[in-house]
C-alpha cells in the first residue's frame, strides 16, 4: 500500500468582475484596505486587482459588492515619475518593510471623450506586495496633479 500526503486544498472563490466576467481566484488574490477607499462604504473592503492587457492599466473589482469596480493607472509603469513621498505611517498601515515592497496605482476616471479621461496623482492607491494589504492616501504636494490627463502621457520607448 502506497500512501501519500494531500496538498491542502487551496480555498478559491469565484467573483463577477465588471469587465472580464466570472474568474475564479484564491484569498491569496485579494487586496484588503486598511481603510476605505475615498467617498465608499467601510463594508468595501475586499479588492481584486486584474489586467485586460498588458501595459500600464488595471482594473480594481470590489469582491464585496460586483457592481463596484475602478480602473487604475500604475503611474511608475505609464512611464511617469510623480516623485511621491510616504508617509512612515502609512508604509507602516500596509506591514510593508519598504518602499520597494509597494505598488502604487491612481485611479482612472474614464470620460466618453477620451481626451478628457485623467488620474488623480496626488491620491495613490498603496498595495504592498508581501501583506497584499491597501490603502489609499492624500498626497500633501502642490506639484502632484490633482487631475492628469492621460492624453498628456509620452509614448514609452522612443
Amino acid at each position: 500500500m502506497i500512501i501519500t500526503e494531500k496538498e491542502p486544498a487551496v480555498a478559491t472563490l469565484t467573483i463577477n468582475t465588471l469587465i472580464k466576467g466570472p474568474v475564479v481566484i484564491t484569498d491569496e488574490d485579494l487586496v484588503t484596505f486598511m481603510t476605505p477607499l475615498f467617498g465608499f462604504s467601510g463594508n468595501l473592503k475586499r479588492w481584486y486587482i486584474y489586467q485586460t492587457q498588458s501595459g500600464p492599466s488595471y482594473w480594481l473589482q470590489s469582491v464585496d459588492d460586483e457592481k463596484v469596480g475602478f480602473c487604475l493607472l500604475a503611474p511608475f509603469k505609464a512611464g511617469l515619475d510623480p516623485d511621491i513621498e510616504l508617509n512612515t505611517g502609512d508604509v507602516a498601515d500596509i506591514g510593508a518593510a519598504s518602499a520597494s515592497d509597494i505598488d502604487v496605482y491612481s485611479m482612472v476616471v474614464l470620460d466618453s471623450d477620451p481626451t478628457k479621461t485623467r488620474t488623480n496623482l496626488r491620491a495613490p492607491i498603496l498595495v504592498c506586495r508581501t501583506t497584499r494589504l491597501a490603502k489609499q492616501v492624500v498626497l500633501n504636494d502642490p506639484k502632484l496633479p490633482i487631475k492628469f490627463y492621460l492624453r498628456d502621457l509620452k509614448p514609452q520607448g522612443r
